[in-house]
């Protein structure tokens, strides 16, 4: 009855409505980006410490989740394959094929070169490929030159250029055989085939400059954090680690431009890290001053913390190597951005305009100079 009088007056109906998830295929892949990065990044932590403690483990934990939550998506933004860990099964299954191959090859190419017969014929092929996961193609760029007797030159779009050592080695590789079995480790499930085509040709120039930038930074990130966070009883320190955070964000920047890194990492943001590194660095020097000691007299911290001075000594010299931290990351990345942009940075990043830069290797391979096969060299 209500279903007839709704329509009648023209109201949607929504007795009948289609059941709408909360937990969306985008939210459980982001969620699992995020615990998949974060469990990497605090077993990289624990290689790196060496201190198993509850502190340290503490500490340990605090970097992991902040980097995690801020750079989840690089290390999974071009897998597009449903399930990660569904990759690292295929990927399990792929590197020992890919091991035997490398074997072979080595043992062909000692026989190619101590041959009395000189067989060696070196070219270059082109030729498409038909990946469309960024990773996969990168991955397949990197089989190719951790083969023997072919180097990837370029990867511009979805065309290849290979050097092969001979006509052998490049008709082996031209069968496929190990294109496919890549597609089959990074084979994308219906829903994400759309977004990883959409991604790829978003970024087709130097895809395999971005994919690896993206794959270091969490972790250099998280490097920069442990130098911070174990530099006041070993080597690094607050400036050492600073400048380490920052050289991750200019490796952003020099990867995908500088328009792209300014709309997240902005002028405002970058002057509020820097005057709140050098309030945390004051700020401790001010308390000890409160407190009846001297600028940065550490043990008059122990009144105020009740830990015991050598640990009141270790806790406020931590303290000062976050505040400098902060602050030389966020002094760095302005001195960066501003010697790149003439020192004329923009309140809004849209109003930056960016020259287009060619990147393909034409003193290499000129047009002319291509066929439809194969180069002889």
């Amino acid at each position: 009855m209500d279903h007839e009088n709704n329509t009648k007056a023209g109201k949607p109906d929504t007795t009948f409505a289609p059941y709408q998830s909360v937990f969306s295929h985008k939210r459980i892949d982001k969620f699992r980006h995020f615990a998949l990065t974060f469990t990497l990044l605090f077993l990289f932590w624990l290689l790196l410490s060496g201190h198993y403690d509850l502190f340290h483990i503490s500490i340990g934990i605090f970097c992991c989740l902040l980097v995690s939550y801020s750079s989840s998506e690089f290390l999974f933004v071009h897998v597009g394959a449903g399930d990660s860990h569904l990759i690292i099964l295929r990927l399990l299954t792929y590197v020992p094929w890919h091991l035997y191959q490398i074997i072979i090859s080595n043992i062909y190419l000692a026989k190619l070169v101590f041959s009395p017969i000189s067989r060696l014929n070196p070219h270059i092929i082109h030729y498409k490929t038909k990946l469309t996961n960024g990773l996969a193609l990168v991955t397949y760029a990197n089989s190719i030159t951790l083969t023997p007797g072919t180097i990837t030159i370029d990867l511009n779009d979805d065309t290849f250029y290979v050097h092969a050592i001979d006509s052998e080695v490049a008709d082996d590789l031209l069968t496929g055989e190990m294109e496919n079995r890549i597609e089959k480790v990074f084979q994308p499930v219906a829903h994400a085939k759309e977004r990883a085509s959409t991604m790829l040709a978003a970024e087709a120039n130097n895809l395999i400059v971005k994919t690896i930038v993206r794959i270091f930074t969490p972790f250099i990130q998280i490097y920069g954090l442990y130098v911070i966070a174990h530099g006041h009883y070993s080597p690094g320190g607050g400036f050492q680690g600073g400048v380490i955070l920052a050289a991750s964000i200019i490796l952003l920047a020099l990867a995908f431009g500088l328009r792209k890194t300014i709309s997240k990492v902005t002028e405002r943001l970058t002057t509020m890290l820097c005057s709140c590194g050098v309030f945390i660095y004051g700020g401790i020097g001010l308390l000890c001053l409160l407190l009846g000691g001297n600028f940065l007299d550490y043990e008059k911290l122990d009144l105020f913390l009740k830990v015991g001075t050598p640990q009141a000594r270790s806790l406020g010299i931590l303290g000062v190597e976050i505040g400098v931290g902060i602050a030389v990351m966020a002094c760095m990345i302005s001195i960066f951005f501003d010697i790149a942009m003439a020192g004329e940075l923009p309140d809004d990043p849209l109003e930056m305009t960016q020259k287009p830069v060619d990147t393909t290797p034409k003193d290499l391979l000129s047009e002319n100079s291509l066929s439809e096969g194969t180069i002889d060299g």
